[in-house]
């Protein structure tokens, strides 16, 4: 019969030395083996927003990087709307995209299903219910965040409808 005993610090350890977790710490274990220190910045990383995973930065690969529930994977998501081989970030001269892995639950960048979309800093991206947000990196002369006030579309509209008016003008 196996026995726990306490090491020298006071750890509750199983047989050989394991470590036993108890189950509030288990889940955090779990999400954080293929999350990568801040130290690493200049990487471009998947950093997350939603629980478990929230303000854990995974670090890409340059090439492909393979994300999923399962533990062959390169980001490992132990949550149960991610698919055991969700999806693959690919990096290719300084571009990134995403392609879906014909998930169950699917693959989206900003909300919009996509199966295979480029990924821009700052763009959203979600595997099932995980929730992300892509960042380029300083060392990959990431581009800046892109504005989020008002559309181009918005602008174009107000030139139009100036233009309109000055030749509505010029009639009278």
């Amino acid at each position: 019969m196996l026995k726990e005993r306490k090491d020298a610090s006071g750890e509750w350890t199983g047989p050989q030395g394991t470590i036993l977790f108890r189950p509030e710490e288990l889940a955090e274990v779990i999400a954080s083996p293929s999350a990568d220190s801040e130290g690493d910045v200049d990487r471009a990383a998947l950093v997350g927003t939603s629980a478990p995973f929230e303000n854990q930065r995974f670090v890409l690969k340059r090439g492909k990087t393979l994300i999923g529930r399962r533990e062959d994977n390169d980001i490992i998501l132990p949550d149960d709307s991610v698919s055991a081989q969700h999806a693959w970030v690919l990096h290719d001269e300084g571009r990134y995209r995403v392609i879906n892995m014909l998930s169950t639950n699917g693959t989206f960048i900003n909300d919009a299903k996509a199966h295979d979309g480029p990924l821009q800093d700052g763009d959203r991206v979600r595997f099932g219910r995980a929730e992300f947000v892509f960042r380029t990196g300083a060392a990959q002369g990431g581009t800046k965040p892109r504005p989020r006030g008002t559309p181009a579309w918005v602008w174009v509209a107000a030139v139009a409808v100036l233009g309109l008016a000055a030749a509505a003008l010029t009639l009278l």
